[in-house]
């Protein structure tokens, strides 16, 4: 049954249509335009957006659950039917560091699920984040756990996954962890490096054989000196690389995070949440990776501070970029659907053109989430 959205403003994102339609046909959309230049048929279900904004859904790349549920297992079903109320509508399962027996006995769980997923967010894949990372530059994870990246883990971490890794995070420096990006290429995952010393030659070396993609930049990498550019350096001198950022307000302070827009624009910068499972819980003592983790003043920490993923999930570093940095709401919404769907090939998500999925949200002038669509469904509507 084909369906219409009304009486809002379309962000494509790309173009602003006041008084703008979008017309459904099964989950593609089939039109966008202008009130007065769409004919909308009279079998069509009316969802009218009483003058809200009309744009993509949100596609998160990397975030690590939600509301106490852990992507990285059996939680993983209630993080596809939750996210949606934050504007999500597609995401990367993303995991995190274990000892390798875990890692494995997780994916086994995550590849099952998403072999018949439910109703709710699009799962594009899995990312790995861990433990193929520099001891160096943990961040949270337990520098014990970690190990360099060889092409023997990727292809037992994709069976025991059952093909569904999309996205790898690595330190390429680690013993001969750089040897294994063309093997990820060729195997249809996405090399990206993260929490990583590597110095600024031996990533130029990994942007060579293909690497393009940084994870939450600044955050666990090499930071940028004036004789050393180091991670950071690398992420914003090479085009080639979407560089990941979370704008949660904790992560990355307010002029980092408009000094990497501006360097890198907003066509390769991705937003992500990084959230943790603890995302939206009250403040209170909770466990993730096998810790103590508190929660409060709007942060996940361990107990001497470390930030412990984040608290806030993509909606909230939407507003962030409009309400803090200034950015023009079209702009602000590019880096979290447009550049993100392109950073992992869903050519078909984070845009609204006729042919691409039905994927939808519907803000309220304070940028919040009252209705998203994913693949056509009205998935999430507030009360």
């Amino acid at each position: 049954m084909e369906k219409a959205i009304i009486n809002g403003t379309v962000y494509t994102p790309s173009e602003k249509i006041e008084s703008g339609v979008v017309l459904i046909s099964e989950n593609k959309i089939q039109l966008v335009g202008h009130a007065n230049d769409a004919k909308i048929p009279a079998q069509a279900e009316i969802f009218d957006a009483g003058g809200m904004f009309i744009a993509p859904g949100f596609v998160d790349v990397h975030m690590h659950g939600v509301m106490g549920h852990d992507c990285m297992g059996q939680g993983l079903v209630d993080v596809i039917q939750k996210i949606p109320a934050y504007g999500v509508t597609s995401f990367m399962a993303t995991t995190l560091t274990l000892p390798r027996e875990e890692v494995l006995a997780t994916l086994e769980v995550m590849g099952k699920i998403l072999s018949a997923s439910p109703d709710g967010a699009s799962c594009l894949g899995i990312h790995i984040e861990g433990p193929h990372l520099s001891p160096k530059r943990a961040g949270m994870a337990t520098p014990t756990w970690m190990y360099p990246l060889s092409a023997n883990d990727l292809m037992d971490f994709q069976k025991a996954a059952s093909g569904y890794i999309r996205m790898i995070t690595f330190a390429p420096e680690e013993g001969d962890a750089i040897k294994t990006i063309p093997a990820l290429i060729a195997n249809g995952v996405v090399p990206v490096i993260g929490h990583s010393d590597a110095t600024f030659e031996q990533v130029q070396q990994a942007v060579k054989l293909g690497l393009n993609h940084a994870t939450h930049t600044y955050n666990a990498m090499r930071g940028l000196q004036h004789r050393e550019p180091g991670v950071v350096g690398a992420v914003m001198y090479f085009n080639q690389i979407y560089a990941e950022l979370i704008a949660d307000g904790v992560h990355v302070h307010p002029v980092a995070m408009e000094i990497l827009l501006r360097v890198k624009s907003p066509d390769k910068v991705v937003l992500i949440s990084d959230s943790a499972p603890l995302a939206g819980l009250p403040e209170g003592e909770y466990e993730w990776e096998h810790k103590p983790v508190h929660v409060r003043d709007g942060k996940c920490v361990l107990p001497d501070g470390t930030l412990a993923g984040a608290h806030e999930l993509l909606d909230t570093g939407v507003r962030n970029l409009v309400n803090i940095l200034g950015l023009p709401l079209e702009k602000a919404l590019i880096p979290a659907t447009r550049t993100a769907a392109d950073s992992v090939g869903a050519k078909h998500k984070g845009r609204l053109e006729p042919g691409c999925d039905a994927d939808i949200v519907i803000l309220d002038h304070d940028i919040r989430p009252f209705a998203t669509f994913a693949g056509g469904r009205l998935v999430y509507q507030r009360s």
